[in-house]
């Protein structure tokens, strides 16, 4: 399996069951008691095959899922590139 991310610059990204993944989500605090004005929420640091899926057959339902629900991805466990998921154009099966 594997899976190509094609992002609106053109740019594209293998994702297969030992690429390792971390999402994050934008959320404001102004309901937080702690004073900070924006943070990340991580959803999800590993390898994908290691992923919640709903659907055990169908791998871009899993990564579109995950995605889908994230503002912020990296690919790679030492990347020092945070990608916006706007940034997506695709998701195809290889």
């Amino acid at each position: 399996m594997s899976l190509i991310i094609t992002l609106v610059n053109g740019e594209k990204l293998e994702v297969n069951p030992d690429t390792y993944i971390k999402t994050s989500k934008a959320l404001s605090s102004r309901f937080s008691d702690e004073g900070d004005t924006y943070y990340l929420e991580e959803i999800f640091e590993g390898f994908f095959k290691d992923g919640k899926q709903y659907n055990s057959i169908d791998e871009v339902a899993k990564i579109e899922g995950l995605l889908g629900t994230s503002d912020w991805f990296s690919i790679g466990k030492e990347s020092s590139r945070s990608i916006k998921t706007s940034a997506i154009l695709s998701i195809t099966r290889e």
